[in-house]
């Protein structure tokens, strides 16, 4: 159940007790309000990394067993189009409702979508509809 899962840290971060991680309780494009291809989630992570967002510096993208992690039927969330996603009601609605995950083959990456559970490999050169969330491990 996701009400024993999650913690809300109350500084912009969600605590995962099930894989032992934390979140950030927004995705790229709610923070950058801006699409993101692989490369400029790069670019996003290291930031956040230099500004020590939520006191961290160790920000990364998440591994696919992570990312769909989040992924459950019986969560219910919206994202930027209102439109219905399976991600616990506790991360800030009106996210991409996607995430680039650390997962690579080639020129692509994968892609884990919270709206219908599909996981794609676009290039890591696209930018439709892609947004990061970002993890770090609780050591």
């Amino acid at each position: 159940m996701a009400s024993n899962r999650f913690v809300d840290n109350e500084n912009g971060t969600i605590t995962d007790s099930q894989i032992n991680v934390i979140w950030k309780k927004t995705d790229s494009f709610q923070d950058t309000k801006k699409w993101l291809n692989w490369y400029k989630g790069q670019d996003y992570v290291e930031i956040a990394n230099l500004e020590r967002i939520a006191g961290y510096e160790d920000w990364r993208f998440p591994t696919q067993d992570e990312a769909w992690s989040l992924f459950d039927l019986d969560y219910k969330n919206t994202d930027k189009y209102g439109d219905e996603i399976y991600l616990a009601a506790i991360f800030e609605p009106g996210s991409a409702g996607t995430t680039w995950t650390l997962d690579e083959r080639d020129s692509s990456a994968l892609v884990i979508q919270y709206e219908d559970g599909v996981k794609v490999w676009p290039s890591k050169y696209a930018n439709l509809n892609m947004a990061y969330r970002m993890v770090r491990s609780i050591s």
